[in-house]
C-alpha cells in the first residue's frame, strides 16, 4: 500500500535515533499504537462518515462560549476542533519524530506500535488553505499548516493532512502516479517499535522531556503526568551517578570518537537501563 518499513524492530533508543536520524527537511511524523491502523481520519470511520459537516457546524455554534477569540476562518475553527476531539477530516502530524514516538506508546498495549514517517513531492508541500478557502472543499489529501491557535499545536510542532474525501487514505494516495511523468505525491516509511520496548521508550522519552505535560500544556494532563511520575517512578528515574560514569566512559573510548552527545547519551542510558533490570527486586 506504498509504505516501506525498515528491517526488524526498534528496541533501544540507540536504535531509534539511528533510524529517525535518516529523516531530514521535509517529513512529517505520526504516531500509531497499533501497526494495523491506517491512516485515515476519524471523519472517514464508522461510525462518523457522512456526517462531518453537521457535527461541524454544530461545534462551531456551541464552542463559542467557550473560546476567547472569535475565529473567522474555517480552518482555524477546524484546527481547534480537531485537538479538542471532534471527528474531522484532519489527521494530525507533527514535525518532531519524538513526539510521534510518545504518541505511539503512551497508552500501555500489546503487540508493536509505529512511527509513520511521510514527505510530500514538492509541488504538493504547500499548506492546504493557500488552496481552497473551505476546508471541506479542498482536494485530494494534502498538507495544512495551522496557526498557533491552541497552544497545544505549538507544543507539539503539529500539523495536518486534510483528506478528501475522509475516507482517503494516505497509503492510497502513496501508490498514485500522476502526469506523464508519473510522479508520486507522497512517501510513506514506517519505523516500527518492538512490543518490549515499549514501556521503557516512554520513560526515556521523559528524560528528554518528552511527556504529556509538555505535549498537553493545561491543568488536567499536568496531573495525570504528576501521578504518572509517581506510578513509574523506578522506570524513569536512573541513577544519575550510574549514567555520568558511563558517559565518562564511553566519551573517551575510541569506538565513540565521531558519535554526537545525544548518540553517547543514548548508549549510556540503555546500560543503566539494563543493570538497573537486573540488579532491582521490582524489575
Amino acid at each position: 500500500m506504498g509504505k516501506m518499513a525498515a528491517t526488524g524492530a526498534v528496541t533501544s533508543f540507540r536504535g531509534l535515533h539511528a533510524r529517525l536520524s535518516s529523516y531530514g527537511k521535509g517529513w512529517i511524523f505520526r504516531g500509531h499504537a497499533d501497526t494495523g491502523w491506517p491512516l485515515i481520519p476519524r471523519a472517514g470511520r464508522e461510525p462518523y462518515t457522512g456526517h462531518e459537516k453537521t457535527l461541524f457546524d454544530a461545534w462551531k455554534r456551541k464552542a463559542v462560549e467557550h473560546l476567547a477569540s472569535n475565529f473567522t476562518s474555517d480552518w482555524d475553527w477546524l484546527a481547534i476542533a480537531q485537538h479538542h476531539g471532534l471527528a474531522t477530516r484532519l489527521l494530525d502530524w507533527t514535525t518532531n519524530p519524538l513526539n510521534a514516538a510518545y504518541f505511539a506508546v503512551k497508552e500501555p498495549r500489546k503487540g508493536p506500535a509505529v512511527i509513520h514517517a511521510a514527505k510530500f513531492e514538492a509541488r504538493f508541500n504547500s499548506s492546504a488553505e493557500t488552496w481552497s478557502k473551505d476546508p471541506l472543499e479542498c482536494n485530494s489529501v494534502v498538507i495544512f499548516r495551522p496557526r498557533g491557535v491552541v497552544p497545544r499545536i505549538v507544543r507539539q510542532e503539529g500539523l495536518f493532512t486534510v483528506h478528501n474525501p475522509p475516507e482517503k487514505s494516505l497509503e492510497s494516495l502513496a501508490s498514485e502516479r500522476i502526469g506523464p511523468a508519473e510522479e508520486k505525491i507522497v512517501i510513506l516509511h514506517q519505523v516500527v517499535i518492538a512490543e518490549s520496548y515499549r514501556r521503557n521508550l516512554l520513560a526515556e522519552l521523559d528524560r528528554y522531556g518528552i511527556n504529556s505535560a509538555s505535549l498537553f500544556p493545561d491543568l488536567d494532563n499536568l496531573s495525570c503526568y504528576l501521578n504518572w511520575t509517581i506510578e513509574h517512578e523506578k522506570e524513569r528515574a536512573p541513577d544519575p551517578e550510574l549514567h555520568q560514569a558511563i558517559m565518562n566512559v564511553l566519551v573517551g573510548k575510541q569506538e565513540f570518537r565521531h558519535s554526537t552527545e545525544l548518540q553517547i547519551r543514548g548508549v549510556a542510558s540503555e546500560i543503566v537501563d539494563a543493570v538497573q533490570r537486573t540488579s532491582s527486586p521490582h524489575r
